[in-house]
């Protein structure tokens, strides 16, 4: 311990703290605030500063490590009263508090400008500790490559990069899952998964710990043999928590329902996950939308969040992404038109096909203009081919007895439309 308080207290990242926490913060904010009220994505939010936290602790820690060989004072610390790795632990440990105390402060951040809205609960464990393990991850990566290659700017600029690089490939071709974009409450990160993460950066801060300060190894008492064993066996365990990781899967698995959805009090209902408490009065008015369309339009009774029915759940169940309501009435405008119109079948030609699906666009485009209470959003690009969504926008705000009339003719097509 007071090894670690010495450090704590030479270690220039005392100086750079602040800049940290106002990285992590910059990056809370910086990206988005959609996350804001709703607790599995506000956790997930307070994770992502650790992608960009990483890298640089990373290439601080490669340059901090390469100080004592740049200075010559290798043989001083070989020869030192205390082991070698309870100095290099101490070293790596100092930086993780540096790093982890800015982590934890924007965590913080993220449940105070959440708590409000978001109602019971509180940040999701599991993802704030995904997080933690990247970071460690990171430091002794560092600390490794600082120790091998001692070059006080070439290291760690490599470093930092490669590692942004590697956390970047993601979702590439190693699939390590070391951090998440989002978190919707129909996922969450198992333990089980959370834990191999945990055991490979564990395993490198064992391997940072006990590799020999220079690649061909390093002579002492006990001799380059024995100096290695530890070394050895810590690079087998990382390569088999690597591999334990890739083979793991993605780091979010679905999420079982457990308890009551909430769900709106207006018919038709709309129900959602606990923590998505902060958007009941906007479904609210979705649904009083729905319920005043015309009669020629049915809807389904209940619409359910993507995960509340588990493996029973349509493909017409919507999601919340990215705070967007567009997306919400998107999906019901498609269960809306499934109930409103014949069961599906193959049109006896393509002629036929080809008008059917259009009216299928624009009956689409129109319940989710009216549904949504507004137009396509400007930050929504693309939809429907075919269909002019300004003409959308200014259809909705006709009399009903204009949209009724113009419903009811693209209904005509697709009922009118014959089977092969």
């Amino acid at each position: 311990m007071r090894i670690l308080m010495m450090e704590l207290r030479r270690s220039p990242l005392r100086w750079w703290f602040p800049v940290l926490v106002a990285l992590d913060v910059a990056v809370l904010f910086g990206r988005a605030r959609w996350w804001i009220g709703v607790w599995p994505q506000a956790s997930a939010a307070a994770q992502i500063p650790a992608f960009y936290l990483g890298p640089f602790l990373a290439a601080y820690t490669a340059w901090a490590a390469g100080r004592i060989h740049r200075l010559g004072f290798e043989d001083q610390h070989t020869a030192g009263t205390r082991p070698r790795w309870q100095v290099e632990a101490a070293h790596i440990a100092a930086v993780a508090v540096y790093g982890g105390g800015a982590y934890v402060v924007g965590a913080v951040v993220a449940a105070a400008v959440s708590y409000q809205d978001a109602g019971p609960g509180f940040l999701w464990p599991s993802y704030l500790l995904l997080g933690a393990a990247l970071i460690v991850l990171c430091i002794a990566v560092g600390d490794i490559t600082g120790r091998w290659f001692p070059s006080a700017f070439a290291a760690p600029v490599v470093c930092g990069l490669a590692c942004f690089v590697v956390v970047t490939m993601n979702g590439g071709p190693l699939k390590a899952g070391l951090f998440v974009l989002s978190g919707s409450p129909a996922v969450e990160v198992t333990p089980g998964r959370l834990a191999v993460r945990w055991g490979l950066a564990l395993s490198a801060v064992a391997l940072a710990v006990f590799t020999p300060r220079t690649l061909p190894g390093y002579t002492g008492t006990r001799g380059k043999v024995a100096a290695r064993l530890p070394a050895v066996g810590c690079s087998v365990l990382v390569v088999s928590c690597l591999a334990g990781v890739i083979t793991a899967g993605p780091v979010q698995m679905a999420r079982a329902s457990s308890g009551t959805p909430l769900c709106t009090r207006s018919e038709p209902k709309i129900c959602v996950w606990p923590e998505e408490r902060m958007y009941l009065p906007r479904l609210e008015a979705m649904a009083k939308r729905i319920s005043g369309l015309p009669p020629a339009i049915k809807s389904p009774s209940v619409f359910y969040e993507e995960g509340l029915r588990g493996g029973s759940g349509s493909d017409t169940d919507f999601s919340i992404f990215e705070g967007s309501m567009w997306e919400v009435a998107d999906s019901m405008s498609i269960a809306v038109t499934r109930e409103s119109t014949p069961p599906f079948c193959h049109a006896v030609n393509s002629g036929e096909e080809d008008r059917r699906t259009m009216a299928y666009f624009e009956l689409d485009s129109w319940l989710a203009a009216r549904i949504s209470g507004a137009g396509q959003p400007s930050d929504i690009h693309g939809g429907p081919p075919g269909v002019d969504q300004k003409a959308i926008a200014k259809l909705i705000k006709q009399p009903e007895s204009v949209q009724e009339a113009w419903a009811e003719k693209w209904l005509k097509v697709i009922e009118g439309t014959r089977c092969a």
